[in-house]
């Protein structure tokens, strides 16, 4: 028996599939195979149920997890705690908002790579939604993601807020006064996806004017951004990553009553006794960030999140 079989039984419980903990382990489906099959052998057990097209775990293999955990645990806290910081290695699977791609995460990837050279990312950008579901299942180690995670079985180091405002294209004809929710009656609203805080917010609004409409939908803020700038609808923009076509005219500011709250943004993870990695990652997030710093909001207010 040794970590490399104990690490593949883990992926295929939580992947489902030989495959699928292949294709994660960059090996192949028949080394993926031969290595729980020699586990099989070593314990003298059956750990998965082949009849089925899912890999079904056996009740022995039931009974493995746990300490297969343990022992990869207590492997990478020697690895973890022994070897200098600098040293450390592996793969780290990180979800990332789009907002956080489209400002510092070059920046962030390039000092990971600076300080700690062994250490791989996969990115994977997405919308808010579907990153937590992510996260949650295993497939991911750490999120750049918005809103609070009010979760005990979560840490969340804060990344700071971002500043929203409903944005127009220079010929979109609009009332010459701040915007209040009636007027979101009769106006055409673009929006990130369903899966998005973003969604919650603009839906929130057509709510409140009265409106039967639902926002247009597109899953990229980048897209959100050119077809606001070609006035098809307006939209909850970050003038932060706007300032250039705010300048020239081609996307304008328009003044609301109430305005939307600034956005927060968190670096979240799994609470687990070691998560060095993940800890890394989170405090060079928080420092390579370039959100706003975070305002506490007053008492009794409340504070509307977006993504």
């Amino acid at each position: 028996m040794n970590f490399r079989q104990l690490e593949t039984f883990l992926e295929i419980v939580r992947l489902g599939s030989f495959a699928a903990a292949a294709n994660k382990l960059h090996a192949t489906q028949s080394t993926v195979s031969a290595r729980i099959q020699e586990l099989e052998s070593d314990l003298g057990v059956v750990l998965f149920d082949r009849s089925q097209r899912r890999a079904t775990v056996t009740a022995k293999g039931r009974e493995l997890l746990g300490y297969a955990e343990r022992a990869l645990d207590l492997q990478e806290e020697i690895r973890q705690q022994v070897a200098p910081r600098h040293t450390l290695s592996g793969v780290v699977r990180v979800g990332v908002a789009e907002l956080v791609a489209m400002t510092w995460l070059a920046r962030f990837a390039a000092t990971i790579r600076e300080r700690y050279p062994n250490i791989s990312l996969e990115l994977d950008i997405a919308l808010t939604t579907p990153l937590r579901s992510r996260l949650m299942s295993g497939e991911l180690d750490i999120a750049f993601i918005p809103g609070d995670m009010a979760d005990p079985m979560l840490v969340a180091r804060p990344l700071g807020s971002v500043t929203f405002r409903w944005m127009a294209g220079a010929d979109f004809e609009l009332p010459a006064r701040p915007l209040v929710p009636p007027d979101f009656a009769a106006l055409r609203i673009l929006s990130l996806g369903e899966n998005s805080i973003h969604y919650q917010t603009t839906s929130a609004w057509l709510e409140a004017s009265g409106s039967k409409l639902r926002p247009d939908l597109c899953n990229s803020m980048s897209v959100v951004s050119t077809l606001t700038a070609a006035g098809v609808g307006i939209s909850l923009l970050p003038p932060s990553c706007y300032a250039r076509e705010i300048e020239d005219g081609s996307l304008r500011v328009l003044p609301a009553d109430p305005e939307p709250e600034p956005v927060r943004f968190s670096a979240v993870y799994k609470r687990r006794r070691l998560a060095t990695l993940q800890e890394l990652i989170a405090e060079t997030a928080s420092e390579m960030s370039t959100f706003e710093p975070l305002v506490e909001s007053r008492p009794g207010e409340s504070r509307p999140e977006e993504g």
